[in-house]
């Protein structure tokens, strides 16, 4: 190339491979430091707005995994009094046929009739007093009745679908905001001596003793269903809990290549600037040297 002195156009150029190898080991250092292969929008902006989705969608369903797990708890919660209340039904069937027999006196009818008002007087109580979270789940308040404006389908204790009601408890068990994929309804019995039909019974004759076994029976049928419908719906939402799991961990999988360093890529990037900026600077040097030279010649 030609000689000069106003411009030095060797040393433009090694200013412009500093500055680009300056870029290069900038980024490097920012990626290794961060562990992100993106920390700024310009560079990857379609790997950006990708990740940053998955990001959205990973703490969706983070928090979708949550609410299942809530959702579960509070099932056990109902199946927990129901076992209760089992026991009871059982042991008031007992007394009932116990006092059906015709070889008991009157005053062993009214002693077993004091056991059995006291057992039924308690399945009362833990059925309005049994909640989650201040949701009282056994007392009715949570049974299909009225209907709202919500024309979604909510999930009965009888296993039977109906229009979700004002009654009835969401689950929103899903990342976005679909009915039936993301979020449904469940509506809940009330498990009360009146809703189960033990009103008025008494164990004064064995007329009214047999009467008493008969709707035991029914109450006891009641609540099977009740406990029946309970434990699909948590089998239900463990196997939500476990399909989140595995969706989480693939998109985690997913957003960590978009914008995730790779170390060992980035080191040797590294390592390449930090040679080339090495050499850069030399040659920077030598070409700034080049106007010296060249004044020699008119010296």
């Amino acid at each position: 190339m030609s000689t000069r002195i106003n411009h030095n156009l060797l040393s433009l150029g090694a200013q412009r491979s500093i500055w680009m190898t300056q870029n290069d080991l900038d980024k490097a250092v920012q990626r290794l430091s961060s562990g992100l292969r993106i920390n700024y929008a310009w560079d990857d902006p379609t790997g950006l707005g990708i990740s940053e989705r998955m990001r959205a969608n990973i703490v969706g369903m983070q928090e979708a995994e949550k609410n299942a797990t809530y959702d579960v708890n509070m099932l056990q919660t109902a199946e927990g009094a129901l076992a209760v209340i089992d026991e009871k039904l059982i042991r008031m069937r007992a007394i009932a046929v116990q006092a059906s027999n015709g070889i008991l006196t009157t005053l062993d009818r009214q002693v077993a009739n004091v056991e059995f008002q006291q057992l039924k007087s308690e399945i009362d109580r833990i059925a309005k007093t049994t909640n989650y979270n201040g949701f009282y789940l056994l007392d009715g308040s949570r049974a299909a009745s009225t209907i709202s404006t919500d024309t979604t389908m909510a999930l009965g204790f009888n296993g039977v679908s109906t229009a979700a009601n004002t009654n009835a408890i969401k689950f929103h068990i899903g990342e976005n905001n679909n009915v039936g994929q993301d979020y449904y309804y469940i509506n809940l019995g009330g498990m009360t001596s009146s809703a189960l039909g033990l009103d008025g019974l008494a164990l004064s004759s064995t007329t009214n003793s047999q009467s008493a076994v008969e709707a035991l029976i029914d109450a006891i049928n009641s609540k099977d269903t009740q406990r029946t419908f309970i434990g699909s719906m948590v089998e239900r939402l463990q196997n939500t809990i476990l399909n989140l799991k595995i969706s989480h961990e693939t998109t985690v999988t997913s957003e960590s290549a978009i914008r995730d360093a790779d170390f060992a890529q980035e080191m040797s990037n590294f390592t390449r600037a930090q040679i080339l900026m090495q050499s850069g600077v030399s040659m920077l040097s030598t070409a700034n040297s080049l106007p010296n030279i060249i004044a020699q010649l008119v010296g």
